[in-house]
């Protein structure tokens, strides 16, 4: 069966990604940003992570777990809502489980709570553990929730595995894009891979810092660096969306595209601001 045709009026001609049309779309994007959103998107992390965290322990305290915890914390860690609503049943299928504690093992409770053989072993074997338990589930899926379970219990010491930042399926994602290499990431072993991926997360802070988006201060600062990293890597793909959508369809549809932060907002997980009246 043919495609259906798309309203030629939204559909430019288009001489490729070096078509000069794109680099100035860019940088009308990049124009449409500040240092302060960095700072606000990753003021919002940091409360949404102080207002997490007392959900995170109950997922391995042992105590009854409520549909409303496991579904805040789905939204938390994925980007749109039908995956927030596939990481709320994969969760909530988690609780209880021994390969949820171990992922989270010292890092919400004490570690002597959990079983000789369920030590808090390095990350890598844990994120392996975890997603054995995910099963069949989308292993995308699995790395977003496991990620952003590490990432909000530890942010100085585990960091986001999304598939706007990394797609694992597709090679795609702003981290790619900045490492001008889909190459990164050596072998079949996921946690070796997460550990890589750590690597060029860090590129990306430092190629934020020398932007200019990401005030060294704030990078550097231990509680608010990990949140503000992950704000500019937001930033700098809703920059490349932007570019990329401005290139190939009329204005006409642009108009209905939301802000760059607030699209930030979106890959974050993060609600967006309420308007102010007055």
């Amino acid at each position: 069966m043919s495609q259906p045709l798309r309203p030629s009026h939204l559909i430019k001609p288009k001489t490729g990604p070096d078509d000069p049309e794109l680099q100035e779309t860019l940088l009308e994007g990049l124009q449409q940003v500040a240092p302060d959103d960095i700072l606000q998107l990753s003021r919002e992390l940091q409360t949404r992570r102080q207002r997490l965290l007392p959900l995170l322990a109950t997922l391995v305290s042992g105590a009854p777990v409520e549909a409303s915890t496991t579904s805040e914390i789905a939204t938390a860690v994925t980007a749109t809502r039908r995956q927030a609503e596939a990481a709320h049943k994969l969760l909530a299928r988690l609780v209880g489980c021994q390969e949820l504690s171990i992922l989270l093992a010292g890092e919400l409770s004490d570690p002597s709570r959990l079983s000789p053989e369920h030590g808090t072993g390095p990350v890598e074997e844990r994120l392996r553990t975890f997603l054995m338990a995910c099963g069949q589930t989308d292993r995308r899926l699995a790395l977003e929730l496991a990620t952003g379970l590490l990432h909000l219990a530890a942010p100085r010491r585990y960091w986001l595995w999304t598939r706007w930042l990394w797609d694992i399926q597709h090679g795609t994602g702003i981290l790619p894009l900045l490492a001008s290499s889909t190459r990164a990431l050596q072998g079949d072993d996921i946690g070796m891979q997460y550990r890589q991926l750590g690597a060029v997360i860090a590129m990306g802070t430092e190629l934020g810092r020398n932007s200019g988006l990401l005030p060294r201060e704030l990078a550097d600062d231990p509680e608010s660096g990990p949140f503000a990293t992950d704000a500019f890597l937001a930033i700098a793909y809703s920059i490349y969306l932007y570019g990329i959508t401005n290139w190939r369809l009329s204005r006409e549809f642009n108009r209905l595209l939301p802000s760059l932060p607030d699209l930030a907002r979106r890959l974050l997980g993060l609600p967006r601001p309420a308007l102010t009246i007055g």
